[in-house]
């Protein structure tokens, strides 16, 4: 997602704070990558001497990478306390699932009367690279799965031409990821997991036929199937899905 930092931080041009932003950025990537893949988890404290140590860098660009995180919401800072990893909760999820269904269903109608080859020929390529990930094997990388999923679904909605809407959604799309150790794990049991079952695939045919109710109404029940994976959770095992992947990181 791109990152719009403070007027104040542009003023300054000298090579010393262009080097320093860049810094700061490269931090926002790598602790934000971090916070996806399960190094660190939904309140867990963010030490500046550990971080420091972990990436090898210094503590402003560290404090400034992780002062845009609460912006993303990524990080929380607490008075006196300092900063944690942003807490997960069952209803912020239904809540980020239900805004992503809405302003999904609006930007796709609006690309369907948009959309031109260039468009089309767009979401077969997403589509072509998300195919290729198995989300059976045992050894995928969910990581690169949730970029690929994105990439996807914003190329379904990319020839909405609003730029404001589509920055909404990438958002939402962003924040979705923190949750995605719930139902895409390696240590939850087959039956636990999410499954494609063919729904990229359809709604993809539905959008190159031209076809707006069916792929509408597809990518309403695919928004569905995810709703009813987080509407099934309660509340206890919402919360042993999250020890699940505190046992064990995805990768370092």
């Amino acid at each position: 997602m791109t990152v719009t930092r403070p007027m104040s931080s542009l003023k300054s041009s000298s090579p010393a704070a262009r080097e320093s932003t860049v810094l700061s950025d490269q931090m926002v990537s790598q602790i934000r990558q971090d916070i996806l893949i399960g190094v660190f988890l939904p309140g867990d404290k963010m030490q500046l001497n550990e971080l420091k140590q972990r990436y090898g860098v210094g503590g402003t660009p560290i404090r400034e990478a992780l002062m845009q995180l609460v912006w993303q919401n990524f990080v929380v800072m607490e008075p006196q306390k300092g900063f944690r990893v942003a807490p997960v909760t069952l209803e912020e999820l239904k809540d980020i699932l239900d805004t992503r269904r809405v302003l999904e269903g609006i930007a796709l109608e609006k690309s369907f009367s948009r959309g031109d080859e260039t468009w089309e020929l767009s979401i077969l390529a997403a589509y072509h690279r998300l195919s290729r990930v198995n989300l059976e094997d045992p050894d995928i990388d969910y990581t690169s799965w949730g970029m690929l999923h994105m990439n996807f679904h914003l190329s379904l909605i990319s020839a909405c031409e609003s730029p404001m809407l589509l920055r909404m959604i990438e958002i939402v799309h962003n924040q979705l990821e923190r949750y995605r150790h719930i139902w895409l794990n390696h240590e939850l049991d087959a039956p636990q997991r999410y499954h494609d079952d063919g729904e990229h695939r359809a709604i993809m045919n539905a959008v190159m036929e031209r076809n707006l109710p069916e792929a509408m109404h597809l990518l309403e029940e695919h928004h569905r199937h995810v709703i009813e994976l987080a509407e099934n959770l309660t509340q206890e095992n919402f919360a042993s899905r999250i020890q699940l992947a505190r046992k064990k990181p995805e990768t370092e």
